[in-house]
């Protein structure tokens, strides 16, 4: 069984050390579907412990496996509405086992922000990995965060999951040294580029979700979904085209993109 440490009022047990390079990931619209730009649709998807974005902890697993990268959870979420939640989708879904940051003491605005300084001064990484969402904060914290330690490398990927005011949607924008992904693939391989990923572990990633990811039919509500009906990701731009002569599935991959993405 897979551990995660819930981590309340910032009890840091375990991971003092120092860590080259640590994974930070958010969890509601970036691991798991939560639609939190509406309200009555966000509130079906509060006690759902199944639902997954597609290939998430698949990836997740291969940066931990090939980089010995510690895994830490953030959620702004408050942790008495979504902490089981939360903990029993990380676990059912196979994600690594890492700790746990649900929202309890600071506000919502406050939590993010505070829980990453943390960490960061706790472990002395050199790299972070940031994985995050286009539906509430992510980009802006994440930001916020990088400048406050130029000393560190920041690698930030944020899910294009809401259309941005540019195509008439809410969604938040990119910052400087961001980029958008769809599908956890695109993220493999921008970590494979930046040294994170062995070949052979991007080879295992699109070679078995790409089929699944480009079978994936109509706009599905439950389950693990790449594309989940309340998506809209027309910001996303297609940018590994010198990839797809060692992983000749992309092409595929990035059909399916474009035409979902697109409509």
């Amino acid at each position: 069984m897979k551990r995660f440490l819930v981590s309340l009022v910032f009890l840091f047990v375990g991971f003092a050390a120092s860590a080259q390079t640590i994974v930070v990931s958010d969890i509601d619209d970036t691991i798991r579907p939560q639609y939190v730009q509406d309200l009555s649709d966000s509130a079906k998807y509060v006690f759902d412990k199944d639902s997954l974005f597609m290939g998430m902890s698949e990836l997740l697993n291969a940066v931990v496996q090939d980089t010995g990268a510690r895994m830490f959870y953030v959620s702004r979420a408050p942790e008495w509405l979504m902490g089981n939640t939360h903990t029993a989708a990380l676990e059912r879904g196979g994600f690594p086992s890492g700790v746990y940051f649900p929202r309890t003491v600071y506000s919502k605005d406050e939590h993010k922000v505070r829980t990453l300084v943390q960490i960061i001064d706790k472990t002395h990484p050199t790299d972070v990995i940031l994985l995050g969402d286009n539906g509430e904060v992510d980009a802006k914290v994440y930001n916020t965060i990088a400048e406050g330690y130029p000393h560190i490398r920041f690698h930030q990927f944020i899910r294009d999951a809401y259309n941005t005011p540019k195509f008439g949607g809410e969604g938040s924008s990119l910052y400087l040294g961001q980029m958008y992904f769809v599908t956890p693939v695109e993220v493999a391989l921008e970590l494979k580029r930046r040294g994170f990923l062995k070949n052979s572990s991007v080879q295992l990633l699109v070679d078995y979700l790409v089929p699944r990811i480009v079978a994936e039919k109509g706009k599905p509500k439950r389950g693990i979904m790449a594309f989940p009906y309340f998506v809209e990701c027309r910001d996303f731009v297609w940018s590994w085209d010198q990839e797809t002569s060692d992983y000749p599935l992309l092409n595929n991959l990035k059909a399916k993109i474009e035409k979902r993405c697109n409509n």
